[in-house]
């Protein structure tokens, strides 16, 4: 059987820290691997670092696109993938030496068609702090919505000839959220094995989508992925019971995000936005799938100064 795997990296703007990241690759313990890097638009010296570095391996290859975001140049790669399993890594961050190797054992020994690890946080001033949320293992789709167990992009190897029938891509022009509800839409059919160690390392660094000032109109995009996923996940075939069930703890995770994000908005002074999305049927069908009294009780809190509407609580809730 061919082992090959194919690694998507997109990149832009990455030439502070595209060679960590390709070296992270060549220094793999195990070498059967193809790395597609397809950078983005890049209008720094991107392609230049990437140039010399692979220019004597011939295990990588370098696409260039006209910049489209993150999901259009991921997408370009799985395309040009050729590899039995499917991977990705994005253009500042790493993988542990025994990343693939370790993930791509879970194959061997098993009737699995995918694999996840853990994953560390990588400052700019060097700390790091490891994310081990429970690993689960089987059919992990209930986990992760309800977000018990949580799966990095960078983290996973899954059988493309599953991400082909399927025919899954990540949403273009989706800003934000695009990575989880690629994630969502996978494990709705996927049988997961966990590989319960931190093997990928995720830079936090100035001026990345988590540092990023908070803009409701990007951030947004979240809740739209989440609607899409969920869309896809119950247009599956499941009894009616089981439907049913989903339909409940999916809105009732995307009811829990909404309202989170309508929290978010009030912080933020966004008073007048975060109302006309309250009385939005599009979204509004969704909250009172929400259970307020299982939230832990700041969250109690939160909720009730969201939905009192009060112009006062509100402003005082700029303050908090």
């Amino acid at each position: 059987m061919n082992n090959l795997i194919s690694v998507v990296i997109p990149a832009y703007n990455v030439g502070s820290f595209i060679k960590e990241t390709l070296e992270s690759i060549q220094n793999q313990t195990l070498s059967n691997w193809e790395a597609i890097i397809v950078d983005d638009g890049s209008i720094d010296n991107t392609i230049e670092v990437i140039r010399d570095f692979i220019q004597h391996d011939d295990r990588f290859r370098l696409l260039c696109q006209t910049n489209g975001g993150v999901s259009k140049a991921r997408n370009t790669g799985i395309l040009n993938a050729s590899g039995t399993y499917l991977t990705f890594l994005d253009g500042d961050d790493m993988w542990k030496p025994d990343f693939l190797e370790k993930l791509l054992t879970v194959f061997q020994v098993s009737d699995n068609n995918m694999a996840y690890c853990g994953y560390t946080h990588l400052y700019a001033n060097g700390l790091t702090r490891k994310f081990s949320y429970p690993y689960t293992s089987g059919n992990i789709l209930v986990p992760v919505i309800e977000g018990g167990t949580q799966l990095h992009i960078g983290a996973i190897l899954v059988q493309k000839e599953l991400v082909d029938r399927l025919k899954l891509q990540f949403t273009e022009g989706c800003l934000v959220g695009q990575d989880q509800e690629f994630i969502w839409k996978l494990v709705s059919s996927a049988m997961v094995q966990a590989v319960p160690e931190e093997l990928m390392i995720y830079r936090i660094r100035t001026g990345s989508a988590i540092t990023a000032k908070w803009k409701w109109q990007k951030h947004i995009h979240a809740i739209y992925g989440f609607k899409r996923a969920a869309e896809y996940i119950l247009s599956q075939s499941y009894s009616q019971n089981d439907k049913q069930e989903l339909q409940q703890i999916l809105y009732g995770r995307i009811a829990y995000k909404l309202y989170r994000f309508l929290w978010r908005m009030i912080k933020n002074g966004y008073e007048d936005e975060a109302r006309q999305l309250m009385i939005n049927k599009e979204y509004s069908i969704y909250l009172p799938y929400l259970d307020a009294s299982h939230l832990k009780t700041v969250d109690k809190f939160k909720y009730k100064i969201v939905f009192s509407e009060n112009k006062v609580w509100w402003k005082i809730a700029r303050l908090l």
